[in-house]
């Protein structure tokens, strides 16, 4: 195989391949699927080596059924563009949509003129305007009068619808992420303020715990017959007859 599908060949196959090369690879592919010389599953299958593949050498036994192209991959030449139908379809009704407002703008503008003239002579001649309408459509959808970004979506604004699409994606994205950043700081503010509701919970156990045990220490330390004295009004250890040398 040559350098014709956009890989290196020779000393060059030893060498780590580029995005560049890979893209051309997979658009030489996808012409070779497009003629009908790989299947869907032959082509789905080699376009994922193609995307794995780190050297040229592992891009060469892809393309050794396959004829070699004389365009497409050549040195100095940047790899042909690939877009999908929904991107060209995109491009195809974005140039839709002007002239069906130079029509709508045709049509309006023909109409209130129509009305205006009438009111200011008494003749059939302002309907004539009318027929401007027609003649519009004619130009824009049967002589394809116009840019042909209008008719045709060329390249460059396909690329700019693909553009388009990025950035919308991309804005998504970023809004996706701050919502979920969002998300997650609003979870751990809930996770913070039940473990500080569990902590003030444990913190006030203890200290009713603390208080009670202080509680009973002060009064057992405070006991008169812990501390060995006698309540007020206790008599024992006197005689009952009151007599000290121990007669009745």
């Amino acid at each position: 195989m040559t350098a014709s599908h956009g890989n290196p060949s020779g000393d060059d196959a030893n060498y780590r391949i580029s995005d560049a090369e890979r893209e051309a690879a997979m658009a030489s592919l996808g012409r070779a699927f497009s003629e009908g010389r790989l299947t869907i599953d032959e082509y789905d299958d080699r376009v994922q080596q193609v995307a794995c593949a780190q050297t040229g050498t592992e891009l060469l036994p892809l393309f050794d059924d396959l004829p070699a192209s004389r365009t497409a991959g050549l040195p100095g030449q940047a790899p042909a563009k690939l877009y999908a139908g929904e991107e060209i379809d995109a491009a195809y009704q974005h140039g839709k949509k002007t002239r069906l407002g130079l029509l709508g703008l045709t049509t309006v503008g023909a109409a209130a003129g129509t009305i205006v003239w009438s009111a200011m002579i008494a003749s059939p001649l302002p309907a004539v305007l009318l027929l401007l309408i027609p003649t519009v459509w004619l130009m824009l959808y049967v002589m394809k009068v116009g840019p042909d970004s209008w008719h045709v979506p060329s390249p460059q604004s396909v690329e700019r619808q693909r553009l388009r699409e990025l950035r919308s994606s991309e804005k998504l994205r970023a809004a996706e992420r701050k919502a979920a950043e969002q998300e997650r700081a609003a979870k751990q503010k809930i996770l913070e303020e039940e473990r500080l509701a569990e902590l003030r919970l444990e913190r006030k156990a203890q200290t009713e715990q603390l208080t009670s045990r202080a509680i009973g220490f002060m009064n057992k330390a405070f006991d008169p017959e812990t501390m060995g004295l006698k309540k007020p009004g206790d008599k024992r250890g006197k005689k009952s007859g009151g007599n000290p040398y121990g007669g009745e």
